[in-house]
């Protein structure tokens, strides 16, 4: 015989329901008012950890528009000393030479500085990645400015600037520029693929966020219902039955009242009004 849906959400919650039904009230109470706090509670944690998640990601996007900056000094402060140099190698005027000297003293800090971003980067390989490129432009910007020097001291001391020397450093202090700029644009290029990755992470952390919202919405709905189920079922369909059953008695009708079978206060009085109408 097929079943009809009365008798399958009764064989559904039938069972759940007698136990719920075995509960005492006082535990029944502490659970309808938990059950509401499950959701902001599950809620409360998923915004946490999404706002300390997105807070790391922001600080790395952030060190990252700091480290593109960076390489773009050391590439500016590389190139202003080639030219520097080369125009004192054309004019002999000392006011040439101001960026190789500016260069001479801020080229420490601007490594220190990438060394130090580099040391904050996130994951182990693209951190091993990054020291390998950054050692690299310490030793090329090391052979350039000592290039430089060579060729500043070569003509200070009454070398010409036509000597087949000096247009061979020259030749070489090319190459070595040459190899400084690719080695920076290879590192920026790397640097904001990285970016795209952690852009690419905030937005998925973004959508998540409205999916948590609108799950802990449908759970708080859920569950306040539950709530009002349970309470209803447990609490307040145990006092509409001694309601009528008291009405039923003082009007005079036959009424019938399960006995008792719980021990909590509602129980109690269940056993009390049992007792009443027994009499």
């Amino acid at each position: 015989m097929a079943r009809g849906p009365a008798d399958l959400w009764n064989s559904l919650v039938g069972p759940p329901m007698r136990a719920w039904e075995r509960i005492p009230i006082r535990v029944q109470g502490r659970i309808t008012v938990a059950l509401p706090l499950v959701a902001v509670v599950i809620s409360a944690a998923l915004a946490l950890n999404g706002n300390l998640t997105r807070a790391a990601i922001e600080t790395d996007i952030q060190r990252k528009f700091e480290m593109t900056a960076a390489l773009g000094n050391l590439s500016s402060l590389m190139v202003n000393a080639e030219t520097g140099m080369r125009g004192f190698l054309l004019t002999g005027q000392p006011e040439f030479l101001e960026p190789f000297g500016q260069a001479t003293q801020q080229l420490p800090g601007a490594l220190a500085g990438l060394s130090a971003l580099t040391d904050d980067e996130p994951g182990e390989r693209p951190r091993e990645e990054m020291s390998g490129r950054l050692r690299e432009l310490e030793t090329l910007t090391g052979q350039q400015m000592a290039d430089l020097s060579f060729q500043q001291q070569f003509v200070a001391r009454g070398g010409s600037p036509n000597d087949p020397e000096i247009r061979r450093h020259l030749e070489y202090g090319k190459g070595l520029m040459d190899r400084i700029r690719a080695e920076v644009g290879d590192f920026q290029a790397q640097e904001r693929a990285l970016l795209d990755d952690r852009i690419d992470e905030i937005n998925a952390i973004r959508v998540r966020d409205y999916v948590s919202v609108a799950l802990a919405l449908v759970a708080a709905l859920a569950t306040r219902f539950l709530a009002w189920f349970l309470f209803r079922r447990g609490i307040l369909r145990r006092v509409d039955r001694l309601t009528t059953c008291l009405r039923d008695r003082r009007e005079g009708t036959p009424s019938a009242l399960v006995a008792p079978t719980k021990r909590d206060q509602m129980g109690q009085l269940e056993r009390e009004v049992h007792e009443v109408l027994r009499t």
